[in-house]
C-alpha cells in the first residue's frame, strides 16, 4: 500500500516539474524577450517617463523654477483653457498643417524621384549617394543660418541669381514678408529631410527582384508601369513607415523656424512647436506649453491613425 502511496506520489511530483518546465519554443521567446528588455527599458526612461511627466506639467500652473520640486499646487485646466482659447491658435494650427505636410510631401516626392534616378545609375553611384546624403549630415542650426543668409534680400545669393536673370525686378524677401516666410522655411525643412527618404526609398526599391523587371520588359510593359504595378506596390509599405516617422520629424522641428524667422514676421510661421518653446521659455509658463505639447502629440497619434493600414500591410 505503501508503495502504491510513494509511487503516485512520485508520479505527481515529477507532473509538477516537468509542468513548468518551458518548450523550446517558449525558451526562444523568452530570449528574445531578454534581448528586447534593454532597448524597452531605455524606451520607457527616455520616451514613456517624459510623455507622462508633460501631461502632469499640462494639469499645473507652474513657473521654470519649479519643475524639478515636489508639485504642491491644485491640479486644474487653466492651461488647456489658454492654450486652446488662444486667439491666434487656427492660424497656429493652419501654419503648422502647411509646414509639415509641405514640408514631408515635397522631401517625399523628391526622395522618391532622387532614389528611383539612382537606382538607375552604375557609375559613380556612390559619389552621387554621398552628395545626395549630404544636407541630411548638416546640423539642423547649421544648415538654417547657411539658408538664411543665402535667402537674405540684401546678400543673398538667391536673390542675386534671381535679379541677376532677371526674373525679378527687385529682391524677394523671402524671410521678411508674411507671404514667403512659411513658404521658405517649409522648402529649406525639406531641403533637410529628402535624403532621409532617398536612403530608406532606394534601399527598398534594390530589394525588390530584377526578375520582375525581366518579365514585365519581356510583355512591353514601360517604366511608367513598371513602378505602378511592380515597384510601388513593394516599397509602399516603407514608403508609409518613412513617411510616418517624417511626419513626427517635421511636427518636432522648432530648429529651422526659431534659427531662420523666429516665428515671424507677424507670427507667419509660427507652428506648434515654436509655440510650445514661446510659452515655456519666453513667457515661463511651462504649464501652458506643456498643454499645447499634450495637445500635438494628440494631432501626431492621430496621423498614426492615418497611417495605421499601411504601417500594418506586409509587401505582396
Amino acid at each position: 500500500m505503501s508503495s502504491s502511496t510513494d509511487a503516485a506520489r512520485a508520479s505527481a511530483l515529477h507532473r509538477r516539474a516537468t509542468r513548468f518546465v518551458p518548450s523550446r519554443r517558449q525558451r526562444e521567446q523568452l530570449f528574445y524577450l531578454a534581448l528586447l528588455l534593454p532597448a524597452l527599458m531605455v524606451t520607457v526612461v527616455l520616451v514613456a517617463w517624459p510623455i507622462l511627466k508633460l501631461v502632469q506639467i499640462s494639469f499645473y500652473e507652474l513657473k521654470l523654477g519649479e519643475l524639478m520640486r515636489p508639485i504642491t499646487k491644485p491640479a486644474t485646466l487653466a492651461n488647456y483653457a489658454r492654450a486652446l482659447g488662444h486667439p491666434d491658435l487656427p492660424h497656429v494650427l493652419w501654419a503648422t498643417f502647411v509646414f509639415v505636410v509641405g514640408s514631408t510631401a515635397g522631401a517625399f516626392l523628391l526622395g522618391l524621384t532622387t532614389a528611383l534616378a539612382l537606382e538607375r545609375f552604375v557609375r559613380g553611384r556612390a559619389i552621387l549617394r554621398a552628395i545626395v546624403v549630404s544636407p541630411w549630415a548638416i546640423a539642423p542650426v547649421i544648415a538654417s543660418i547657411a539658408w538664411m543668409y543665402l535667402l537674405d534680400e540684401r546678400v543673398g545669393l538667391v536673390n542675386a541669381a534671381l535679379l541677376g536673370s532677371g526674373l525679378v525686378a527687385e529682391p524677394v524677401q523671402f524671410l521678411t514678408s508674411p507671404d514667403w516666410a512659411l513658404a521658405s522655411v517649409s522648402a529649406v525643412a525639406l531641403w533637410k529631410e529628402y535624403p532621409f527618404f532617398t536612403v530608406v526609398l532606394l534601399a527598398a526599391i534594390s530589394s525588390v527582384p530584377r526578375e520582375c523587371y525581366e518579365a514585365s520588359s519581356l510583355d512591353g510593359a514601360s517604366r511608367w508601369l513598371q513602378f505602378r504595378h511592380i515597384t510601388w506596390p513593394l516599397i509602399r509599405p516603407v514608403a508609409a513607415v518613412s513617411g510616418f516617422l517624417a511626419l513626427l520629424s517635421a511636427f518636432r522641428n522648432v530648429e529651422t523656424i526659431l534659427v531662420m524667422t523666429g516665428g515671424g514676421p507677424a507670427r507667419a510661421t509660427e507652428t506648434l512647436a515654436v509655440r510650445v518653446y514661446t510659452e515655456t521659455f519666453r513667457f515661463l509658463s511651462p504649464g501652458t506649453g506643456a498643454a499645447l505639447g499634450v495637445l500635438t502629440l494628440a494631432i501626431a497619434l492621430g496621423t498614426m491613425l492615418l497611417f495605421w493600414p499601411s504601417l500594418r500591410a506586409r509587401p505582396r
